[in-house]
């Protein structure tokens, strides 16, 4: 039985490798060169901490209208499902000592065209990735766009840049295995990696179902070395894993063909009291912005268990440190206003703040490009 079940999961992840390289060859098929222009971040004094500033009101923004992308899931779509403010939508996120660079699609498409990109985690990175879709077909909205699913994988395809944008589906990034006791987390195990290991943009995210139980809950047993555990503390199980990631990363990355990210921990907005408004339970009323560039509540233990655990990574992984200016956007969730029953204020509407999020992935990515070519 244990045999077979390894056999069955071996399949599993070599039928999701051929997937991903078969779509990075069907867009490198199909790619067109185009000349790109290079955009540098402007900066004081040479030195700008893109994640320490402030949000300002901006008429230009959003980026794009959420009604013309097709991609948007309804848990996301928040004018659709019965929001009437849209002061959200017009709050651009400015760093304190920098000009933080405004999302440019096409010159994303050219400056990656013929590369993959894939987020790794949970529904917030689905709504990451969606985010990055609709920023992308606003820039070429007649672009040949395909759109493909195999397993944990979704792809959506940009085919006349050779772009292909993708979504891994994982909870914890570390492995759960079907056994006959139960389903089974493996703290030490990532055997998802020989598919990740061949993109050429990661993005990763794992947090919110760590401290899930009951019928949330995603496992019945968790596998601490040769230890077989009902239960641990979740703290501890999350650092962990991360520090299995983590080695993932030192061992099998190639840092000259695959640049990794780990998208910060991205906050809830269910107790009023962590901005300074007891009597809420939850985001429902929120229409504006925090003022200011901190919040009251501070962070979360996790962004310190995170910082600890890539600081301890040899290979070169940028933290996108979304958490504090994410937690300052109390106004930017779904609310009641998704396509699903419920109060939702843990994801985040499409168009808004995850469009912010990508607008840092840019820029990180397009400073680590522009360093390459000088």
């Amino acid at each position: 039985m244990a045999a077979g079940r390894r056999s069955s999961s071996t399949s599993a992840l070599v039928s999701l490798l051929l997937f991903v390289e078969f779509v990075g060859e069907a867009a490198v098929g199909s790619v067109v060169t185009v000349p790109g222009r290079r955009k540098k971040q402007q900066r004081q004094g040479d030195v700008c901490d893109i994640y320490q500033g402030s949000w300002v009101y901006d008429e230009s923004y959003p980026v794009y209208d959420s009604s013309a992308c097709p991609y948007v899931r309804r848990e996301f779509n928040c004018l659709k499902y019965g929001r009437t403010d849209t002061l959200y939508l017009r709050y651009r996120w400015r760093p304190h000592d920098c000009d933080l660079q405004r999302f440019d699609g096409e010159e994303f498409l050219r400056r990656f065209r013929g590369k993959s990109i894939m987020y790794v985690g949970d529904s917030l990175s689905l709504n990451n990735w969606q985010s990055l879709i609709c920023l992308l077909h606003a820039a070429v909205p007649d672009s040949s766009i395909v759109q493909s699913t195999n397993g944990s994988i979704s792809a959506v395809t940009f085919q006349d840049y050779g772009v292909s944008v993708m979504l891994f589906h994982s909870l914890y990034l570390v492995d759960i295995d079907q056994e006959i006791l139960g389903r089974v987390m493996k703290l030490d195990s990532v055997s998802s990696g020989v598919v990740w290991k061949t993109v050429d943009v990661l993005i990763f995210n794992t947090w919110q179902w760590w401290y899930r139980a009951g019928e949330k809950q995603q496992w019945d047993y968790i596998q601490d070395g040769n230890e077989m555990l009902k239960d641990m503390d979740r703290m501890v199980a999350f650092r962990k894993a991360l520090t299995t990631w983590g080695k993932w990363v030192d061992s099998d990355v190639d840092v000259g063909k695959t640049r990794v990210f780990f998208q910060g921990i991205s906050p809830s907005h269910y107790n009023g009291t962590e901005w300074n408004q007891p009597t809420l339970r939850d985001c429902s009323r929120e229409t504006v912005p925090l003022n200011g560039s901190t919040y009251p509540a501070g962070l979360p233990l996790a962004v310190s268990v995170v910082k600890q655990v890539l600081d301890s990574i040899v290979k070169p992984v940028r933290l996108l440190d979304i958490t504090t200016l994410s937690q300052l956007r109390k106004d930017a969730h779904p609310g009641n206003h998704s396509g699903l029953w419920g109060m939702d204020c843990t994801h985040w509407c499409i168009a808004g703040l995850p469009d912010t999020w990508n607008e840092l992935l840019y820029s990180e990515l397009s400073a680590s490009t522009d360093t390459k070519e000088e």
